[in-house]
């Protein structure tokens, strides 16, 4: 399993009920029909910054949904809320529930 954290912040004049909803809009019309998408976050830390936190089944999995969301409308207009910040890819070594 494979998890890409991307924190971000907003742009100049984005809320977060913009966000929320274009958030919503990335879900249903991409996140949901990509194979390999485990499970997706969106989280908001104390000082007004993001992140979206998605699990994949695998490295292929994650490489095949960042290559498909170069060319999708609905995932360009939820882009276009966001100042990226660094983003990170991790490895899960072990999960505990």
């Amino acid at each position: 399993m494979q998890i890409a954290l991307a924190p971000f912040t907003l742009k100049p004049g984005i809320t977060e009920e913009g966000l929320l909803d274009a958030s919503d809009e990335f879900e249903e019309g991409f996140v949901r029909h990509q194979d390999g998408i485990l499970r997706r976050i969106l989280v908001r830390d104390p000082n007004g910054g993001y992140a979206d936190i998605v699990f994949f089944e695998s490295r292929d999995a994650m490489e095949r949904v960042i290559a498909a969301e170069e060319d999708d409308e609905v995932c360009a207009r939820f882009m276009s809320m966001i100042d990226d910040g660094q983003a990170g890819e991790f490895e899960v070594l072990k999960t505990y529930e």
